[in-house]
């Protein structure tokens, strides 16, 4: 997906890339969390007994937010990341 991304934009600059680059390890870490999630449950029960959020949801939301940001920093949208033909946000 990044060697794609990168050539749909024509990212060729360090700091397209480093942000390109961040945005890719968000979305491996946002969809690593969502398989435990989809694996083992929403909740988790602690050690009393009592069901708790499962601590990937934070992992989920805080790779979301990260990876938002950097397609924000990009001007790409998430459609590129689902497989569409990547589009600029209008300004």
């Amino acid at each position: 997906m990044f060697r794609k991304l990168r050539a749909e934009w024509g990212i060729e600059d360090h700091a397209g890339r480093f942000l390109l680059t961040r945005a890719m390890e968000c979305w491996d870490r946002l969809r690593e969390a969502q398989g435990l999630i989809a694996e083992e449950g929403l909740l988790k029960p602690d050690r009393f007994g009592a069901s708790k959020p499962h601590p990937a949801t934070q992992i989920e939301k805080e790779a979301r937010a990260a990876l938002l940001q950097c397609l924000k920093s990009l001007s790409l949208d998430l459609d590129s990341l689902e497989g569409n033909s990547a589009t600029k946000k209008k300004t």
